[in-house]
C-alpha cells in the first residue's frame, strides 16, 4: 500500500512526485513509456513554470539545455508585428526558456526520483477503482493500490472515462508541430495569425542553433481540415526535421472535473492548458505542486478544486474572452499597430495572459469600451471593411 500511486510522469506527475517525496509520503510513478521519450509540445516555459523549476531545484540544469527567450513577439495577418518584454514577477528567475521535453522531462523525472519517488515505467494503468480508504489501480498485469491517486495523463481522456471521472469528450483544440532548420535563432516567442484558422494560431519558438519548434493550434469546426493540413499550408517553405506530430490540447479547465475520491487530477487531465496561447507546462508543474500540499495535509479534494480556480480561473476566463472576441483577422490587424502606440497595453496584456497581473477589470465589456474610445480618437486608426490593411504576410523564417 503506497501513499500516492501518480499515473503520468510528466511535468506534473513528476512535480507532484517530488514535492509529496519531500514531504515524506511513499509515492509510485508510473508511466507507460520509459525516459527519456519526445512529447508532442511547443516546448515554451514561461516564468511561472521557471518559478516552480527554482523551487524543485533544478532551474540552472533546465536552463543550461534550454535557450533563453526575453520577448512575445505577435504577428498580425496581414504581416503587422508588435513585441513585448516577458516579464517575472520574481527577478531571480530569468524570462523564459524554450526547451525540448525530450530533455525537460528527463530532468524533472530525475528530481523526483532523486528526491525518493519510485518510478516504474512501462505500466498502463486501465482503470482507477476506489474505496472509501484507498484506491486500486488496474494494469494489463497486475493492480497497484494507494491511499491517492494523481492522474496526470495529459490529453488522453481514457483512464478518466473508464474510471467514472469524466462522462463526455471535452472541448479540445487542435494541434500539429514539428521542428524546422535554418531558422534564425531569436530571443522571442513568436504568434502567427495568419494562414490559421480564427480562433488559432501558429508559432515558432527558437530552439537554437538555427532549430525552432514550429506549429499551429485552433479550434476546430466541422469546415476545419486536419491540423496536419493546416500545418502542411501554414508551414509552406519551412525546412521540417523530423515528422509533423498532430495532438489535441485540452483547454476546458474552466468546465474540467479536476477530483474524485481519492484522487486528483493534475495539468492538463484537468483541462490546464491555457485557451488563448496553448501553455499547459507552466499550468502541469503548479497543479503537481498544488496536488503534493493538498495531499500532504490530508486536505478534502474540494479544496484542491477551489485552490486550482482560484489560482487560474481569472487568467482563464479572460484568456477565453481574448480568444473568443478578439482572435479574428480585421480585429487582430488593428489591434497589432494600436499596440505599437500603446506600449503600456502590449505590456500589460502579455502580463496578463502569462499570469503575471492581474485580469481583473479587463473584461470584454472594458476592453471594447477603451478600444472604441480610442478609435474615436484616432479615425485613421479603423480598419476598412473588407480589406486585409495590406502587409506581406510574415513567415517563419523572416
Amino acid at each position: 500500500m503506497h501513499d500516492v500511486a501518480i499515473v503520468g510522469a510528466g511535468p506534473g506527475g513528476s512535480a507532484a512526485a517530488h514535492f509529496l517525496a519531500q514531504s515524506g509520503a511513499d509515492v509510485v510513478l508510473l508511466d507507460k513509456s520509459d525516459f527519456p521519450r519526445d512529447k508532442t509540445c511547443g516546448d515554451g516555459l514561461t516564468p511561472r513554470a521557471l518559478r516552480v523549476l527554482a523551487r524543485m531545484g533544478i532551474l540552472d540544469e533546465v536552463a543550461r539545455r534550454g535557450h533563453a527567450i526575453t520577448r512575445y513577439e505577435v504577428v498580425a495577418p496581414n504581416g503587422r508585428t508588435t513585441s513585448a518584454a516577458v516579464a517575472s514577477r520574481d527577478t531571480s528567475v530569468s524570462a523564459a526558456l524554450v526547451v525540448p521535453r525530450l530533455k525537460l522531462d528527463e530532468v524533472i523525472l530525475g528530481r523526483a526520483v532523486a528526491s525518493g519517488a519510485r518510478f516504474e515505467p512501462g505500466v498502463n494503468v486501465t482503470r482507477i477503482e476506489r474505496a472509501p480508504d484507498r484506491v486500486r489501480l488496474h494494469t494489463s498485469m497486475s493492480a497497484i493500490e494507494a491511499r491517492y491517486a494523481v492522474v496526470a495523463t495529459g490529453a488522453a481522456t481514457g483512464l478518466l472515462m473508464t474510471s467514472g471521472v469524466l462522462h463526455a469528450q471535452p472541448t479540445v483544440m487542435l494541434a500539429a508541430r514539428a521542428y524546422a532548420s535554418g531558422v534564425p535563432d531569436s530571443d522571442a516567442f513568436r504568434l502567427l495569425f495568419g494562414g490559421v484558422p480564427q480562433p488559432g494560431y501558429g508559432w515558432s519558438f527558437p530552439v537554437g542553433d538555427g532549430l525552432a519548434n514550429i506549429g499551429v493550434g485552433f479550434l476546430p469546426t466541422h469546415t476545419t481540415k486536419t491540423a496536419r493540413q493546416v500545418f502542411e499550408r501554414w508551414s509552406n517553405g519551412a525546412t521540417v526535421v523530423g515528422a509533423v506530430k498532430g495532438y489535441p490540447i485540452r483547454v476546458d479547465f474552466l468546465r474540467s472535473p479536476t477530483h474524485a475520491p481519492r484522487t486528483l487530477l493534475v495539468g492538463e487531465a484537468a483541462g490546464l492548458v491555457n485557451p488563448l496561447t496553448g501553455e499547459g507546462i507552466d499550468y502541469a508543474l503548479e497543479s503537481g505542486q498544488i496536488a503534493a500540499d493538498i495531499l500532504a495535509r490530508s486536505a478534502p479534494e474540494s479544496e484542491y478544486h477551489a485552490t486550482l480556480h482560484e489560482r487560474f480561473g481569472q487568467v482563464f476566463r479572460f484568456s477565453e474572452h481574448v480568444r473568443d472576441w478578439y482572435c479574428k483577422p480585421l480585429l487582430l490587424n488593428l489591434l497589432v499597430p494600436l499596440a505599437n502606440r500603446r506600449p503600456e497595453l502590449r505590456h500589460m496584456l502579455a502580463n496578463i495572459v502569462l499570469g503575471e497581473r492581474d485580469p481583473r477589470g479587463y473584461g470584454p465589456a472594458t476592453m471594447s469600451a477603451r478600444l472604441a474610445w480610442y478609435l474615436a480618437r484616432h479615425p485613421g486608426m479603423r480598419p476598412k471593411v473588407g480589406g486585409s490593411s495590406g502587409g506581406k504576410a510574415s513567415t517563419i523564417n523572416d
